[in-house]
């Protein structure tokens, strides 16, 4: 990882050469992206489809639950009452782990931040402020909704939704990871919190704001099957069947559809915030995501290099590289760098820490995926990428212009076999639930005449 490491790349950090000629041993992909991207229209008319077949879905949930309970009121009972009542609610309950899971999550409701807390160039009040402005402008302000700050160092946001019945019961939420507020400046910010808001209002998939019907057809399923399947003991598992049986008929349309709501929400956050914005967002994300997956190459190359160092100190000392907000690849490599130098220099001197980790840090890393995940990496390193300056473009919120997007859009189209950042997605997103950066980026460049600037909204009023 340090200098004198043979573990280590020669490649520097992803920013420092984003936008020059390509360098010495890069070279093009074999086979051109898939660079397509779907119309707002076809887009719309798939979600509509898919939300009339969730309709059907839940149709015939509900059908079981009427005919599971009638036969049960109404036929000779095998087994007593309140056992019935336990396997009924085991099922029920069991849809709302995740809500469960979620109160424990480590995170804090926006609300309750100090005043005086600076995320960046945001501090509370001003997030909570930003907030209304996006739910206004999308016509959702008067729907309930908490907003929580993530404490992880993730640059993510995401939607959670939880409503029993469509508008009955709503627990709906947004998270936004301190790594993303410190990333992004307002209008970027604002871009992300209305693609949430679509995934939780506009583009809401129906099967996820049904949860009393989902749970009431796996307590159902876990009562038909303990009435008639006598298997003893065996049938206190009957509950988590029901629930998988559940859970794979109702979300697998979800899954089928994520990638189209993805794009769907992008719209909604470019409608929230401006093309503008919201494609400067993408890139900062994208670009942020690249070079933290660089460093994490290292710390693989490094675990390569020196394989009794337990994986999970590399990976956490990797992760205390990263700040808040962007990452500077040369400093966080630094210091990744000053961190091996002193784990290995506590073994080599017999300390106390170096003795404790070679007696309880071994780990079970599996070295031939390690081999793979770093001859994927390292060949990541060597494609060509657009020639993009985005050091330039990023700097400053002026730089990204209309026609510079569409520079940068047109560079994208015009070089297939190029990367617009080295990362996975960018190679190949088929398998992916998100389309990768470059297509998200096409996306809204192709639907540019729908999303005014916030000069232009101001010159409608």
């Amino acid at each position: 990882m340090n200098a004198g490491d043979p573990g280590a790349p020669a490649a520097a950090g992803p920013a420092a050469g984003a936008g020059d000629g390509a360098a010495p041993g890069e070279r093009p992909l074999k086979r051109p992206r898939r660079l397509q991207t779907p119309t707002r229209a076809a887009l719309l008319d798939h979600f509509a489809r898919s939300q009339a077949t969730a309709r059907a879905v839940l149709a015939v949930e509900l059908l079981l639950v009427v005919l599971v309970t009638g036969w049960w009121l109404a036929g000779d009972r095998r087994i007593a009452g309140w056992q019935a009542a336990a396997y009924f609610a085991a099922g029920c309950l069991g849809m709302f782990l995740l809500v469960i899971e979620g109160w424990f999550a480590d995170r804090v409701p926006l609300e309750r931040l100090p005043a005086d807390r600076r995320f960046g160039l945001h501090t509370r009040d001003s997030l909570l402020a930003l907030l209304r402005r996006v739910q206004e402008r999308l016509g959702c302000a008067d729907r309930p909704l908490r907003v929580f700050m993530g404490r992880g160092k993730d640059v993510n946001a995401f939607a959670q939704r939880f409503e029993l019945l469509p508008g009955v019961g709503s627990r709906n939420g947004v998270q936004l990871d301190r790594a993303m507020v410190h990333l992004l400046d307002e209008a970027e910010l604002a871009s992300v919190i209305g693609h949430e808001l679509g995934h939780v209002h506009a583009h809401a998939p129906l099967v996820t704001r049904c949860l009393l019907v989902h749970a009431l057809a796996a307590g159902a399923l876990s009562l038909l099957g303990a009435e008639l399947l006598p298997f003893g003991h065996l049938s206190l598992g009957l509950p988590l069947l029901a629930l998988w049986l559940v859970r794979t008929v109702a979300y697998s349309m979800h899954t089928t559809q994520v990638r189209a709501v993805e794009f769907l929400c992008d719209d909604v956050g470019a409608r929230a915030a401006g093309l503008l914005p919201a494609a400067r967002a993408e890139l900062k994300i994208a670009l942020e995501r690249e070079t933290r997956s660089a460093l994490l190459l290292r710390v693989l190359e490094a675990k390569r290099t020196h394989s009794h160092l337990p994986i999970e100190q590399l990976l956490a000392d990797w992760e205390a590289a990263l700040p808040f907000g962007r990452v500077d690849a040369v400093q966080a490599r630094a210091e990744l760098e000053r961190n091996l130098r002193r784990r290995l220099a506590d073994e080599a001197k017999g300390t106390l820490s170096g003795l404790w980790s070679h007696i309880w840090g071994a780990d079970d890393t599996d070295d031939a995926a390690l081999d793979q995940q770093l001859a994927r990496g390292r060949t990541l390193q060597q494609i060509r990428r657009v020639p993009i300056p985005f050091a330039e473009l990023l700097a400053n919120p002026d730089r990204l212009t209309r026609p510079a997007l569409g520079a940068l859009a047109d560079s994208v189209e015009a070089l297939p076999d190029h990367l617009l950042f080295r990362l996975d997605d960018e190679v190949d997103d088929s398998a992916e639930t998100h389309p990768c950066p470059s297509r998200r980026v096409l996306f809204l460049w192709r639907h540019a005449s729908e999303y005014p600037d916030a000069a232009e909204r101001a010159g409608r009023r």
